[in-house]
């Protein structure tokens, strides 16, 4: 358990964190993705259902830069 926080502290100068990081992204993506196709009402027309979820795709490249990312270029 102490290896894994220790990786965790400052994950882009390791492998393991970085990995740790990227399942925990794709998880949390996943989930997002997966609850805006859930509530997206079927009776939108095509074009506005692959706008939202090409907003939840933009949003989460956001984050995904902002935590992981950016850090990383800061060393």
């Amino acid at each position: 358990m102490d290896i894994i926080r220790e990786v965790m502290a400052l994950p882009v100068d390791n492998f393991l964190g970085m990995l740790i990081y990227a399942v925990i992204f794709i998880f949390v993506a996943g989930l997002v993705f997966s609850l805006a196709l859930k509530f997206i009402p079927n009776r939108l027309p095509y074009a506005v259902k692959s706008l939202i979820v090409f907003i939840a795709i933009i949003i989460s490249l956001i984050v995904w830069w902002q935590m992981i990312v950016e850090p990383g270029l800061r060393l």
